[in-house]
């Protein structure tokens, strides 16, 4: 079988929430894109090396309507079946920006660049085994971007809705987005070995409680030390999970959405994440050829 048709049954598998064939077939060609060899993956330059309009993706990711979670769910539950994950991570990614313009983009510090800088703040559920897979985002909302603690309210106003940022989302802690995502995993029907995050998260008594609360176990480092309710090397599921997420940025295009919709770069990740899970697939697929060659 041909990587083309491997492709299409797998955007066939993680898309069949999509409700018609053309929905389908432009995630496919999304995908297509991301999966490109070098260059910028945001929606111009994919479409020139597609030979398509760029309107085509554009409207797939900012305007058609399918929902993200059973989407977000497939490609979860797809990662697991793959990869046997023996931790699950939390991190967060930044993804810098030049303007102002872009949803939820703010001067603020990322553990990621362990600096100051204008970006967006993706948080993640990244799925680690012997490597790392994407499975839940969300979008942090900064406070500069929550009217209700914001010194400019008529301004914050203005920028969520021409960014359609939903009235629920709100300024909250990156552990509370840890925890609703974890919370969503569940909900599929997913189960982690156990968590791990780093000091980012583990420092606030809050995640911790959360965690016991759910009887999930974990390994999270708190003011130094490492507070766990399981045997596993933090360091090295950390490191993995850094390698995925610089993979997602640097090959799949992560941060590339130049789109200022909300919903259109939660769709964006979405779609990173699944050409990475695919590529993973394609990479495992050969070395199991190879081993079976050999052995």
């Amino acid at each position: 079988m041909a990587v083309r048709e491997r492709l299409t049954r797998f955007t066939a598998e993680i898309f069949a929430s999509l409700a018609r064939a053309d929905q389908r077939a432009k995630a496919e060609l999304y995908l297509r894109g991301l999966l490109l060899e070098g260059g910028r993956k945001s929606m111009l330059p994919m479409a020139r090396c597609l030979g398509v309009d760029h309107q085509v993706l554009q409207h797939f990711v900012t305007s058609s309507t399918w929902k993200l979670s059973p989407v977000r769910a497939r490609l979860a539950r797809r990662a697991v079946q793959l990869l046997q994950p023996l931790a699950w991570a939390v991190g967060d990614v930044a993804l810098p920006k030049d303007g102002a313009d872009s949803p939820c983009v703010a001067r603020q510090y990322t553990d990621h660049l362990k600096r100051v800088t204008n970006c967006q703040v993706g948080v993640g559920v990244h799925l680690v085994g012997d490597t790392a897979a994407a499975a839940n985002w969300r979008l942090f909302v900064p406070s500069e971007w929550d009217a209700t603690g914001g010194s400019s309210p008529g301004d914050i106003i203005w920028r969520r809705r021409r960014c359609r940022v939903p009235s629920t989302e709100r300024h909250r802690p990156k552990w509370m987005l840890a925890v609703e995502m974890l919370d969503e995993l569940v909900g599929w029907g997913l189960r982690p070995p156990v968590v791990v995050a780093g000091a980012g998260y583990g420092e606030h008594t809050g995640f911790r409680a959360a965690l016991d609360r759910r009887g999930l176990p974990y390994l999270v480092r708190a003011g130094g030390e490492v507070v766990s309710g399981a045997v596993i090397r933090p360091q090295e599921i950390r490191r993995r999970m850094e390698l995925g997420g610089r993979e997602l940025i640097e090959r799949f295009g992560l941060g590339h959405f130049e789109g200022r919709s909300w919903i259109g770069w939660n769709r964006h990740v979405t779609l990173a994440s699944a050409a990475q899970l695919f590529s993973t697939s394609e990479r495992l697929r050969e070395t199991e050829g190879r081993d079976r060659e050999t052995a």
